[in-house]
């Protein structure tokens, strides 16, 4: 961050009650000339967003990069960055390319090369996601790797519910983008400006494993689905979103959530009325009969599978 091209800017370091040596290390910056803050957690936060939030309201530039410790960027980034935002004043954010790294720098994958098809896609429309088309680049497919590669305008992130946002434990990150996108526009520039350093400890595989993620996703969307759903297109990727990972949501998410999900997608026929029984009536299986034999279970995966659940022909 210290060795960008661009320089008119603040850096505030924040830690939330490291156990390692971080402290150790970010006092060795305390005098930097670029610090304006150092702030150190009493206690663990319990949620990485708020310290998002809290470095949101600390921050008195009109721009915010939330730079996370393990990644790093090209010393462009910032020129770049800045510049698209000020180059178009309706934008609420911009993201560059991410190169995905190991512990020793050596790259693993570009997200624009993992997610060939959705970044094409993207160039289709100009590299700018709006809001009638959001959901085939933030909800069905995620084309923004991780946070550190996101240039926010503060006035955009001070429009989202920041009390809804501090209950997220991940994907808090998408509620953002998707807030922002909302209601103006989110650019690209496809250029690989940002590392992300992935290894065993990577706070977004815990994730995956342990189900918060697809816990977190639902609650996502639930949120806002009324809004979403004023275009087709977002509808039909809330749509697939489900059906490409519905048996996560039915093992992780809770019954609740679940349903109410279900209902919505079957209200707006995007799903019929004996799926519709059929998954609600696995919800319940799952969430009421934990301790029932697997084979039940897995028969009754095996009926759902069976079934063209969100297939248009099916549905007729």
């Amino acid at each position: 961050m210290l060795h960008q091209t661009f320089q008119d800017f603040e850096l505030l370091i924040m830690d939330d009650c490291s156990t390692d040596h971080s402290r150790q290390i970010i006092e060795e910056y305390r005098n930097h000339p670029k610090v304006s803050k150092i702030v150190y957690n009493e206690q663990n936060s319990g949620g990485v967003f708020k310290q998002w939030i809290k470095g949101i309201e600390m921050a008195s530039g009109k721009y915010l990069w939330i730079a996370e410790s393990d990644d790093y960027a090209a010393p462009t980034f910032l020129e770049e960055t800045v510049q698209t935002l000020e180059e178009y004043p309706s934008a609420g954010m911009v993201f560059t390319d991410t190169t995905v790294v190991d512990v020793n720098g050596k790259k693993i994958k570009t997200t624009s090369e993992t997610k060939k098809a959705a970044f094409q896609q993207l160039a289709a429309v100009g590299n700018t996601i709006t809001q009638d088309h959001l959901g085939d680049f933030l909800i069905s497919e995620l084309v923004i790797e991780n946070a550190s590669c996101v240039l926010f305008r503060k006035s955009s992130l001070q429009e989202i519910d920041f009390e809804e946002l501090a209950q997220f434990t991940n994907t808090g990150d998408r509620f953002v983008y998707i807030g922002i996108a909302l209601k103006a526009a989110i650019v690209h520039i496809p250029q690989e400006l940002n590392f992300m350093r992935w290894h065993e400890h990577n706070t977004t595989k815990k994730n995956f494993d342990n189900g918060n993620i697809h816990r977190d996703r639902l609650k996502v969307v639930l949120y806002y689905f009324n809004q979403l759903v004023d275009y087709q297109s977002n509808l039909r990727s809330v749509s697939k979103l489900y059906k490409n990972h519905f048996i996560s949501f039915l093992t992780h998410g809770s019954e609740e959530a679940n349903n109410s999900l279900l209902k919505k997608l079957k209200d707006r026929k995007e799903i019929s009325r004996i799926p519709f029984y059929l998954l609600s009536g696995y919800v319940s299986l799952l969430k009421n009969n934990r301790n029932q034999s697997g084979i039940i279970r897995s028969f009754y995966y095996q009926i759902l599978t069976s079934f063209h659940i969100f297939d248009q022909d099916y549905q007729k």
